[in-house]
């Protein structure tokens, strides 16, 4: 069973950190890990204002080498992909 801690609620929305899911009304909904990545730091700062920056240094490693500003946007038209409600 996963610790209270590590699980963000929002909306219809769980986020089980350890057992790496999103779940949608209890229907498991699939999300590659990096997309997860952002969206689990966006939870875990709930009200909070990230800068691109800060997401940077938390979800990508330093020896990554991928175009920043196109990975993130794409973590978040996975996201969002998936949150249509909050379009």
């Amino acid at each position: 069973m996963s610790d209270a801690a590590n699980i963000f609620r929002f909306d219809s929305f769980e986020l089980d950190k350890d057992a790496g899911e999103l779940r949608r009304n209890g229907d498991r909904i699939k999300l590659p890990p990096q997309p997860f990545r952002v969206l689990e730091l966006l939870a875990s700062r709930s009200g909070e204002v990230l800068t691109r920056a800060e997401i940077r240094e938390r979800v990508w490693r330093d020896d990554t080498f991928v175009d920043f500003e196109q990975g993130l946007n794409f973590c978040i038209r996975q996201i969002y992909g998936r949150h249509a409600p909050f379009h």
